[in-house]
């Protein structure tokens, strides 16, 4: 323990000199410190910490020891550790263009942040959110500024208050409000200079030069942005000197309109700054740098005559928007509902796995149909010589039932044949069966014993069980194949008629259903009934026996989306069991307390994929189950 404390306080001590250093120096301070490092806690601060500042200079090899912090702390469940490894991957990720892993990290270390009450590292977290959502959701913007600027006195250490002031006064300046702008920027810039901070210093300036630029008041925002890209070329901030060199460049075109006799130079300025903006924002594989570069330079070469340069230019930067933006972001229809990488693969393996699902479920259906006709003519051998009529009668079904296993065989390499070879191969023999034994009841009953009743009882049984499972599995194959047409539902009503259909069908179970009003989705009218009919129809059967039994159907809002859920205080179930809940077949309690398939819940998982949504389930013995979804 002894060695623990002193390992923290070593850190602790040592981040005031790192603090005057800057790119290369600090991150050298940092690697340095790392070999002599023998708590892990004190090795996932310094590895987040290189992660951090290598964000300006190399966002490429700063993966590396964010995703190792990262790792690290998970492995030893040390909470802050994974907020500020959450907390440096989110600058990564966005410098390298990649926004929808940007957020995921940000949203991440926002909700770990604020586990922890660390109010310091929230206000950073908060003002980091607002600079991602501004070219998405102004409103989002202006909330997290709010809920930042209102954490920045509770940001002890000077260094990342000076970084949070400026932050907060850069967003103000993104949204055009130069006076709040400024405001923060000047005390950005005297705590710099009262803690001598350097790099904070030229920071600040460089983001005066900025707003001074957006002012129009283009010398002397040259003048402080070009001293800002010298300093950011000796300390090898490399993003600061692509965003620097490209705005620079665009000063320089704009000075070309307002000055004519100085035209032709300043456009060569011009275009020596875009085409470093270009060379720089390519090695560090930061896309939205370089497509503004892009962009840059197609103007230049527009201002001079040179259509077919200005044309090339201009269709890279369009190749560089998409690629960093995409139809999510252009269109702004799912801001809150990013995707990365790794649950795209998920999400892939999961419908690999669910095709093969359905390939086990049509041999389980064959081999199924061969125990039911083993069954029958074991019957018929044992019922003697009385039975030889329906005895002939399997037997020129043989011939049919053999070929329809067959087919059933060939559509494990044709999936899309399945609701098909089931619907008209596989049911109508199991028909036939169902039909010989209420022939063998009404005829011969009276010619058997007891063992020969009780097996043509279990037949009986047997066929009305595949029938229902052949039936669900027909439901859950059509839903497969047919595709999503999207429009508005209301549904709190289609919840409301349910709810009323299973009053009248089942009277001895009350049940009180409160519904919300005006539940709206842009949803497939026709799948979203099957949906919403098989979750209140679970609902109200596992709740059966709660002599107070409730069902509760509403919205709620979290991390920005709309959530819809269903409640019931039914018998509920171990979450432990639950892994498999969604697979056909798998059920947690046994057909002799409920009645079942195993198929509703998959068929609802279907629905839900085939809109883009995803369903999650909660739920404790005795204490009910929630299932919430969202489109």
């Amino acid at each position: 323990m002894k060695n623990i404390i002193l390992s923290l306080l070593a850190f602790i001590l040592i981040l005031p000199a790192f603090s005057q250093k800057g790119g290369k120096a600090l991150i050298d301070s940092l690697s340095a410190e790392l070999p002599g490092a023998k708590e892990d806690t004190v090795k996932v601060k310094l590895l987040a910490g290189i992660c951090y500042e290598l964000r300006n200079i190399n966002p490429r090899e700063a993966l590396s020891p964010g995703l190792t912090a990262l790792h690290l702390s998970e492995k030893i469940n040390y909470q802050h550790g994974k907020g500020i490894s959450h907390f440096a991957l989110t600058y990564i990720y966005h410098i390298l263009s990649r926004l929808p892993e940007s957020i995921d990290h940000a949203l991440k270390a926002q909700a770990i942040f604020e586990g922890l009450g660390d109010k310091s590292y929230l206000c950073s977290i908060y003002l980091m959110l607002a600079y991602l959502y501004k070219d998405l959701d102004k409103g989002i913007t202006e909330e997290y500024m709010k809920k930042g600027a209102a954490l920045l006195p509770y940001t002890v250490d000077i260094l990342s208050r000076a970084r949070n002031t400026g932050t907060l006064g850069n967003n103000y300046r993104n949204l055009g409000q130069f006076d709040s702008a400024a405001k923060y920027m000047n005390i950005h810039l005297k705590l710099s200079e009262e803690y001598k901070l350097k790099g904070e210093i030229v920071v600040a300036k460089n983001r005066f030069g900025y707003m001074f630029m957006a002012q129009s008041r283009l010398d002397t925002a040259y003048a402080l942005i070009r001293a800002g890209l010298e300093y950011f070329k000796t300390i090898g901030s490399t993003r600061m000197v692509a965003e620097n060199s490209t705005t620079l460049g665009r000063i320089c075109l704009r000075q070309s309109k307002e000055k004519p006799g100085l035209h032709t130079q300043y456009l060569r300025e011009a275009e020596a700054y875009a085409k470093e903006g270009i060379r720089v924002s390519t090695e560090l594989g930061y896309l939205i740098q370089r497509y503004t570069a892009n962009r840059l330079l197609s103007d230049i070469y527009k201002a001079e005559g040179r259509n077919d340069k200005a044309l090339e230019f201009q269709e890279a930067a369009f190749n560089d928007y998409d690629s960093v933006y995409g139809a999510q972001i252009v269109s702004k229809a799912s801001v809150l509902s990013w995707r990365n990488e790794e649950e795209l693969k998920q999400k892939q393996l999961e419908l690999l796995e669910m095709r093969n699902r359905q390939q086990k479920v049509i041999i389980f259906g064959g081999a199924f149909g061969i125990l039911i006709l083993v069954i029958v003519v074991f019957v018929i051998v044992n019922s003697r010589k009385r039975l030889n009529r329906a005895y002939l009668l399997v037997n020129e079904q043989k011939e049919e039932i053999t070929r329809v296993l067959g087919e059933l065989e060939a559509t494990n390499q044709e999936l899309e044949a399945f609701s098909y070879s089931v619907s008209h191969d596989l049911r109508a023999p199991v028909r036939r069966i169902e039909a010989l034994c209420i022939f063998l009841k009404d005829d011969y009953e009276a010619l058997m014993d007891e063992a020969g009743k009780d097996l043509l009882k279990h037949i009986t049984e047997s066929t009305v069980l595949m029938n229902n499972l052949i039936e669900d599995l027909l439901k859950l194959s059509r839903i497969t194949r047919q595709t999503v047409s999207k429009s508005p539902c209301n549904l709190s009503e289609m919840a409301v008629k349910i709810c009323e259909d299973l009053k009248l069908t089942l009277p001895g179970h009350k049940v009180n259903c409160r519904i919300e009003e005006n539940i709206i989705v842009q949803a497939d009218h026709r799948l979203l009934q099957i949906a919403l009919q098989n979750l209140i129809d679970n609902a109200w059967k596992y709740s059966s026996k709660n002599e107070n039994a409730e069902i509760i159907i509403g919205t709620e809002i979290r991390n920005h989306k709309k959530i819809i859920f269903i409640r019931d205080n039914g018998v509920g179930f171990d979450m432990a069991k639950a892994k498999n809940l969604f697979t056909p077949f798998q059920r947690l309690h046994s057909d002799k307390h409920f009645k079942g398939t195993g198929i509703g819940l998959a068929t609802v998982k279907r629905v839900i994929v085939k809109h883009g949504g995803t369903i999650t389930v909660r739920s404790e013995p005795g204490k009910g189950a929630t299932f919430s979804f969202s489109f």
